[in-house]
C-alpha cells in the first residue's frame, strides 16, 4: 500500500497525540504528507444565551485558542520539523466535519486515537472514531495509547 497522504484528526486528548506520534512514524517512513486536523465543536447552542457580540467574540477565542494550541504542537512533537504537514481547523461536530475532510481532501489513510477528550459519552453515543469508521471508505487505522 502506498501511503502518499495522512489525516490524523486530533482533539488535544492524550488519546490524539497518540495517533498523532503514530501518524508521524508512518509518514517518515513513507515519506507521506500529514494534514492535522482540530474540529473545534460547535457553540450554536450558546447563541441563545449570550448577546450576539458576546457569542462572536467566544467563537473567535476558540478559533485563536486552537490555532495556537495547533502551533505548538512542533515542541511537543519534534518529528514534525521533518515531515511535510499542516493543519487547519473546522467548527462543527467532530465526525461529521471529518467526514467532510476526506470528501473535499481525500487522503490514504486516516490516523485517530480510539478515545478523545469526551471518551465516557461512548456508550451513549458511539466514539468519534466509531462513526468515522462505519461512514467513510478511506482506510482507517484507529490506535488505542496503551494503559
Amino acid at each position: 500500500m502506498e501511503i502518499k497522504s495522512i489525516l490524523v484528526p486530533i482533539d488535544f486528548s492524550e488519546d490524539s497525540f497518540y495517533a498523532l506520534e503514530y501518524a508521524l512514524d508512518l509518514a517518515a517512513s513513507h515519506g507521506s504528507t500529514l494534514s492535522i486536523l482540530y474540529v473545534n465543536r460547535d457553540e450554536s447552542l450558546l447563541y441563545h444565551y449570550l448577546s450576539a457580540s458576546e457569542y462572536e467574540a467566544i467563537r473567535n477565542r476558540a478559533l485563536e485558542d486552537a490555532k495556537e494550541k495547533l502551533g505548538g504542537l512542533e515542541k511537543r512533537f519534534p518529528k514534525l520539523k521533518n515531515i511535510d504537514y499542516h493543519y487547519h481547523v473546522r467548527r462543527g461536530v467532530p465526525y461529521v466535519e471529518i467526514l467532510e475532510e476526506l470528501e473535499q481532501n481525500p487522503v490514504d489513510l486516516v490516523v485517530i486515537g480510539s478515545h478523545g477528550r469526551h471518551g465516557s459519552k461512548k456508550y451513549f453515543y458511539g466514539t468519534t472514531a466509531e462513526k468515522v469508521v462505519r461512514r467513510t471508505n478511506t482506510t482507517i487505522l484507529v490506535t488505542r495509547k496503551p494503559d
